[in-house]
Formats: C-alpha cells, sequence, structure tokens
C-alpha cells in the first residue's frame, strides 16, 4: 500500500494514528535520487575515522610502529596525497601498502594504480597480494582497458610501458582514486616522458615514494613537492626567490634560505625515517668470492665459445644476439647448462664438448663445501638460474649422500610447498632456481651460495633478500663462486671493488644503477662491452670504465642521500 492509497480498516484506528496517517497522506512522494543520497551519506558517515587503522587484523604480517604512524599521518594530516622518503631499506612499500588497504577498505580507492620501475613490478604484486590479501592485475602494453571497476584489482605498470601509447592513452584518460608511483624520482623532471606521464594522470589520492626526493638542485624539492601539493611552496620565482642559496642562480642545492620554514612546509607532506631515528637493525652480511680454476676441458670450451661469440656478434640480428647472450650466460653456470643451447645455435661440436664434462670444478668445490656446511649443522641456499644445472647438482649432492631439496618453477603449488617445508624442518641443502627468489622469506637458513652469477645486479640482490631480511637472527654468509676468465667473474669485480655490492643495504642498488641512465640495463652492458672487445684485456677495461660510471653513481648517491637529510630532516634540537 502506498502512502496515497486509502486504508479500508481506518475507522477501527485510534484518533492520533488516523491524524497521523491523514498527514502521511498528504505529504510530496519521496523522491528516490534524493532518497540514494541520504543514503550514501549515511553510509559515509558510519565509516570510521583513520584514528584507527581497520586493515591490521587482515594482515598477514606486522608492520613496525613507525609504518603504522606513517600511514595514519597520510591519510588523517596529509589527506592521501603525499611523498614517503624514509631511507632505502625502511619499507616504503609497506607504508603505501597499509594506505592503500586502509583507502580500499572505506571504498575510497576502488580505482588503484601503481607505477614502478619493470623489475619491480613482481615486487610490488608479491607484496600486495602476500602481506595485505589486495589482488593486483599486470598491465601491458596492448591493454587498452585499465580502469578497474568497484573492488577490483590493483593495476600494476611498469614505468617505461606506461608512457607509451595506447596503455598511456588509457591511464590518462581515467580518473583514478588512488596513484602509487614507486622510485618517484624519475618523475621529477616536466620535460620527460616519465615527468609527463605523472602530471597528465588524474588521482584524487597521489603516494610518491623515494628515497631521494632531492638530487643536485633544490628545484628537485619543488618539483616533488608540487605534484602532490600544487601552490604549498608558491610559484617557481617565488620559491627560488625565498629558498635559493645566496649568490646563486637557484639550481643547485647550496645552502637554502629560510631553512626552518622549508622543513616545516616539506613537512606537511613528506615523511622521512632515516635507520638511525627507527633503531632498525639487521646482522651482517659477510659475502666471499671464491674464483674457482675450472678444468683444462672446461677452460678450453668456455675460449672457443667466447671467441665465436665475439665473431659472430658482430654481424648478428636482434635475435641472434639474444640467444648468444643467452648461451654466454649459461656457459658461466656449468657445461650442461650451456649444451642444449649451443646445439639449437647449430655449435654441435661445442654442445658435444660441454655434453662431456659431468662433473665440473665449480660442482665438485660445491659439494665439498655443502658438506662443511651440513656437518656443522648449517642449512646452505644454493642458487642458480637454470634448471638444467639444478639438476646437475642435484646428482651431484645425491652420489656425495647430501640430502638436498629441490625448488623450481616448473613444480606445482603443492610440491614447491613441500620443497620448503622438507627444507624448513629435514633436509640441509635447497637446490633452487630463482623462483626462491621471489617472495620466500627463508630466515630460517642464514647461508647462501651463488653458483652461477645473474649479470643482472638486481637479480642478485633478489637472491640475498630472501635471507638477509627482517627477523633473520644470524649473520648470514653469502659465497659467490666463479671460474677463473669467465665474464662472472669480471662482473663480481666491478660490483666489489666498484660500488661495495654486498655491503649496500636492499634497494640502495636500484638508486645507484638508476643514476646511470633511466633505463640502464647493466645486463645488456655487459654483454655490449664483451662483444666489443677483441680480447680479455680489453673486456677486463671496458668492464672498468662501466664500474667507474658506478662508482661515481654511488658517490652521487651518498651526497644526496646526506642532502635530503639537511633539507627535509628534523631541525637540531
Amino acid at each position: 500500500m502506498s502512502a496515497h492509497e486509502p486504508f479500508s480498516g481506518r475507522q477501527e484506528l485510534p484518533a492520533a494514528l488516523r491524524g497521523f496517517l491523514d498527514r502521511l497522506a498528504g505529504a510530496p512522494v519521496v523522491d528516490p535520487v534524493a532518497s540514494a543520497l541520504v543514503d550514501q551519506a549515511v553510509a559515509v558517515l558510519r565509516r570510521p575515522g583513520f584514528d584507527t587503522l581497520l586493515s591490521l587484523p587482515q594482515l598477514t604480517f606486522q608492520p613496525f610502529d613507525y609504518q603504522q604512524e606513517t600511514a595514519a599521518t597520510v591519510l588523517r594530516r596529509m589527506r592521501g596525497r603525499a611523498i614517503l622518503a624514509d631511507e632505502v631499506g625502511l619499507g616504503k612499500t609497506i607504508e603505501a601498502g597499509l594506505v592503500a588497504s586502509e583507502l580500499r577498505m572505506r571504498g575510497l580507492a576502488d580505482r588503484t594504480l601503481v607505477i614502478t620501475p619493470a623489475g619491480l613490478v613482481e615486487q610490488w604484486r608479491d607484496e600486495l597480494e602476500r602481506k595485505f590479501g589486495m589482488p593486483t592485475a599486470i598491465l601491458s602494453g596492448s591493454d587498452v582497458t585499465p580502469d578497474g571497476r568497484g573492488n577490483g584489482p590493483v593495476l600494476l605498470a611498469s614505468l617505461a610501458t606506461a608512457r607509451r601509447d595506447p596503455l598511456k592513452s588509457r591511464l590518462t584518460g581515467t580518473a583514478w582514486d588512488l596513484v602509487i608511483a614507486d622510485e618517484a624520482h624519475r618523475l621529477r623532471s616536466t620535460r620527460s616522458a616519465s615527468g609527463k606521464l605523472i602530471r597528465a594522470l588524474t588521482a584524487r589520492f597521489l603516494l610518491l615514494l623515494t628515497a631521494t626526493p632531492v638530487e643536485n638542485r633544490l628545484q628537485d624539492l619543488y618539483e616533488m613537492i608540487s605534484l602532490v601539493a600544487p601552490g604549498l611552496l608558491g610559484t617557481p620565482s617565488q620559491f627560488r626567490a625565498r629558498h635559493a642559496a645566496p649568490g646563486g642562480d637557484g639550481g643547485g642545492v647550496g645552502s637554502p634560505r629560510n631553512l626552518t620554514e622549508l622543513r616545516a612546509r616539506s613537512r606537511q607532506v613528506m615523511v622521512r625515517h632515516r635507520r638511525s631515528e627507527v633503531a632498525l637493525r639487521l646482522p651482517q652480511r659477510l659475502a666471499e668470492t671464491v674464483l674457482v680454476t675450472p678444468d683444462t676441458d672446461e677452460r678450453d670450451m668456455y675460449a672457443e665459445l667466447a671467441e665465436r661469440i665475439r665473431v659472430e656478434a658482430k654481424e648478428a640480428t636482434a635475435a641472434r644476439r639474444i640467444a648468444l647472450r643467452s648461451a654466454a650466460r649459461l656457459a658461466g653456470s656449468t657445461p650442461a647448462a650451456a649444451a642444449p643451447t649451443l646445439r639449437k645455435l647449430g655449435w654441435t661440436d661445442l654442445a658435444t664438448a660441454a655434453e662431456a664434462i659431468t662433473n665440473p670444478a665449480k660442482v665438485r668445490l660445491l659439494v665439498a663445501r655443502l658438506g662443511e656446511h651440513a656437518a656443522r649443522g648449517e642449512k646452505v641456499l644454493v642458487f642458480t638460474a637454470f634448471r638444467q644445472t639444478v639438476d646437475a647438482v642435484a646428482t651431484a649432492t645425491r652420489a656425495a649422500g647430501i640430502d638436498a631439496a629441490v625448488y623450481h618453477g616448473s613444480l606445482r603449488r603443492a610440491e614447491k610447498e613441500l620443497a620448503i617445508g622438507s627444507f624448513r624442518d629435514e633436509k640441509p641443502v635447497l637446490l633452487s632456481t630463482e623462483s626462491a627468489g621471489e617472495g620466500r622469506n627463508l630466515q630460517f637458513c642464514h647461508v647462501m651460495v651463488n653458483l652461477d652469477l645473474p649479470w643482472n645486479p638486481m637479480q642478485i640482490e633478489q637472491r640475498l633478500g630472501r635471507l638477509h631480511r627482517v627477523g633473520q637472527t644470524h649473520d648470514v654468509l653469502l659465497t659467490n663462486l666463479a671460474c677463473r676468465g669467465t665474464i662472472e667473474e669480471r662482473i663480481l669485480h666491478v660490483l666489489e671493488n666498484k660500488i661495495n655490492m654486498f655491503e649496500l643495504v636492499i634497494g640502495e642498488l636500484d638508486m645507484i644503477l638508476g643514476r646511470i641512465n633511466e633505463d640502464f640495463d647493466f645486463e645488456q652492458a655487459v654483454f655490449d662491452a664483451f662483444t666489443a672487445s677483441e680480447d680479455g684485456n680489453a673486456f677486463g677495461r671496458r668492464m672498468d670504465e662501466l664500474g667507474d660510471d658506478l662508482a661515481a653513481a654511488r658517490a652521487g648517491y651518498l651526497a644526496d642521500r646526506g642532502t635530503v637529510d639537511a633539507l627535509v630532516g628534523e631541525d637540531d634540537a
């Protein structure tokens, strides 16, 4: 019955109720649009404030207090637009994940986009799905419908892909609730393709993650802050007039004027923690490189392979160069790993020679080392990039009476869990491909051996991150095995002697590599240096030059870290 229909039993009702029905019958019809708006308003009012983080009970880990405080600060005081500028290794990803979780639980971030360097896309996916329980989807260059609906997945895109059409046009044509940009110092420049992309995106909430919001120009800070809070620092000319160093042109960092005021304004949109402030300590990382003298047949095979690659690469197509590079990497692991690729390249003589080497010197040394660790009751994680090497080493360890679990990407999920469980509970050794370097926390182990060396240093860091992370209670011992006279020996020389890679905090390496060039590819640079050199000595000189570039980048990174502390840190007491 509607409010305007007569009620047949009206006379039987009390007089007061009949009067109420009369007034109700004369009332205007309820507007369904207005009613819906009221319902929405009531729903908003019922949402709890940001004083309480709703997502904490649903997480699979316990965030540090300073990470929870950062999320609350960003949500309450900064209204979801902020720069997370913690030092490397303190968990900016965790802080951003907390903010995203809180906004999504309140229905405020149904459309969320994460833009990150290509090498970090999978890491973001793993963090958001495993730790926060948020579904994700990775956008590729062919994706043209990236806009999420309802409580859809968090969309992830590499910076290189996002700044190119057709994806760029779709991203910039979507009204996002939340955009998260990792390594956001790459977005500062208003003239770069990356800078133009971030400025073309529309988002209610925006998080910029970078440990170095300032590099070599005071203007860097202005551009970063203006992304999240346009107008906070005035116009560019007003900013220079107010804060540029006396006698300077306003470009360099120098000693800015009105530093206390600049810090105060920066802290309105920026959160920065230093390692010393949060007292976050990890055990030591003890790294050693063991150079192995190859047997004569190994040395001869590798030398012949290296010469053929150098000769053929000069005139090779792009596809053939990729195959040649793969062969070089495989040969640096074990002959057994290289043999199938050598045969596909048409080098059957080399493939036959590789197959005949069934017990290479590096594997013999590894097995001896594993026996020593097992005798001391130490668990050992052995990494290799290739399945063929895992199989060869598994055969060798069995022959030596060493019980080893095996982990690789071809295993089903249940088999992977079984391998990790047996390594944790009973077996002293885990032989693994890179797949255990993605998302697995193995802090119950503190000894790791790189049987072969990835040419991409970020993969080396990812491997090490499985053990050297929060929760590890022992010093971590890392052993790198490399045969003398190989490309891997030269790579280790550069990484150890030029930038002290194995002393860096997890995350600092990417900061250094990114300073060489926005799209710098270390692996490609190594192969180019190798194929452009007429012999090993020339290759060594080219690698030293590459190492000098890395050393300069590391020095610049360390200097900029101090500059950031001076510009956005707390005032001295």
